[in-house]
């Protein structure tokens, strides 16, 4: 089987991260286990609209996706996370596998998300350009982000049908409630977040209502300081 998946390894790796591809060459790595990590999901806001004002450029909104999966993989290997998986137009990440430093995590998840906003902004300039043919606004299309830290069940779910190397639990699920809640080009975390690294960033402090969890305060990250 590692035979096989060593040969395949570059036509693997187009459908799921490498680093997933090494845990699972390794029964140790993909046991299920309780794990300390940095959950991120970003999404396109604005993107359905987007979708419709090009209907009739269906290769042109394709483009766009690709630059951007493109450089959310660049960006998240970049801090060390792996990417989880590609949702439509948002994308699910982990930062903190091989790392035990709570602070280090927690900053290279947000550093990732404050990377990711940045390169979205030229993406956008650059496809506007480019591939449209039409005149179109993109200034409502924009890059949310949620994140939030803690233990998570990671490793292989099995079914008969179909195995996953994945993450689940509460904290996962408040990290993708953090995404939902952000608005245009906002980088949401959680107290947990702040605690750790907080000092080291620019943030607004807001309260919000999330589901399940009633009202929350959050936090929209606006930049890293310079020290």
């Amino acid at each position: 089987m590692h035979k096989d998946i060593e040969m395949d390894k570059y036509d693997l790796t187009k459908h799921f991260d490498s680093k997933i591809l090494d845990i699972l060459k390794d029964p140790e790595q993909r046991k299920l286990k309780d794990k300390y990590l940095a959950i991120a999901f970003w999404d396109l806001s604005g993107f359905a609209d987007l979708c419709n004002n090009l209907s009739n450029e269906p290769f042109a909104v394709a483009e766009l996706l690709e630059l951007y999966f493109e450089e959310a993989n660049n960006v998240i290997h970049r801090y060390d996370g792996i990417i989880d998986k590609f949702i439509g137009d948002g994308v699910m990440a982990f930062f903190g596998y091989s790392s035990n430093d709570k602070q280090e995590i927690a900053s290279q998840s947000i550093d990732a998300a404050l990377d990711m906003r940045k390169k979205f902004r030229e993406i956008k300039k650059s496809w506007s350009t480019r591939v449209v043919t039409k005149p179109i606004n993109l200034d409502d299309v924009t890059l949310i982000c949620g994140i939030h830290i803690g233990n998570v069940l990671f490793g292989l779910l099995e079914t008969k049908s179909r195995n996953q190397i994945t993450l689940v639990g509460s904290n996962v699920n408040f990290a993708n409630r953090l995404e939902g809640i952000a608005e245009a080009d906002q980088i949401v975390v959680s107290k947990e977040i702040i605690d750790l690294i907080g000092k080291n960033y620019y943030f607004d402090t807001i309260t919000h209502d999330i589901y399940s969890y009633g009202k929350t305060k959050v936090f929209s990250i606006r930049e890293k300081k310079i020290h």
